[in-house]
C-alpha cells in the first residue's frame, strides 16, 4: 500500500485547496483524486495526487511564458515524502520500487524548480 502524506499535510506544502474529483464529505482522502494549482512566483504547478493507487503527475510551466518545463507521470510510487515545508523552502521525495531498481525523485517547489532523478540497483 503506498505511503502518502494525510491531506492536512498537502494543504501545507502546496498552500491552496484541492480540487477533488469525489467531492462527496465521506469519501477519504487517500481514495481520492486531489489536483492542486499553484506558483512559486516563476513557475506555476499542477499536481494532481491519487494516493490508494499511488499516482503522481506534476506539470510545471513557465509563470510568464506559460512554457512548459516537466511534466512527470508516475504510477506506482511506493512513498511520498515532505522533506521540507517552510514559507521560503518546499521539496519532496518520491520513492519508485521496481523488480531490478530504486528511483528516488527529489522535486523542490520553492524558491524555485528543481529536480533530482537517482536511480539505484536493488539487486
Amino acid at each position: 500500500m503506498p505511503e502518502f502524506p494525510n491531506e492536512i499535510d498537502f494543504l501545507s506544502l502546496f498552500e491552496y485547496e484541492p480540487t477533488l474529483l469525489d467531492t462527496s464529505e465521506d469519501y477519504p482522502f487517500y481514495y481520492n483524486e486531489a489536483t492542486y494549482r499553484f506558483t512559486n512566483g516563476e513557475e506555476d504547478f499542477v499536481v494532481k495526487l491519487c494516493p490508494s493507487y499511488g499516482e503522481v503527475e506534476i506539470q510545471v510551466t513557465k509563470s510568464d511564458s506559460k512554457r512548459l518545463l516537466s511534466l512527470l507521470e508516475f504510477k506506482q510510487v511506493e512513498n511520498f515524502k515532505i522533506i521540507a515545508d517552510k514559507k521560503d523552502h518546499s521539496n519532496v521525495l518520491l520513492m519508485v520500487i521496481n523488480e531490478e531498481t530504486q528511483q528516488m525523485i527529489e522535486i523542490e517547489f520553492k524558491p524555485y524548480f528543481k529536480l533530482i532523478f537517482k536511480e539505484h540497483l536493488t539487486r
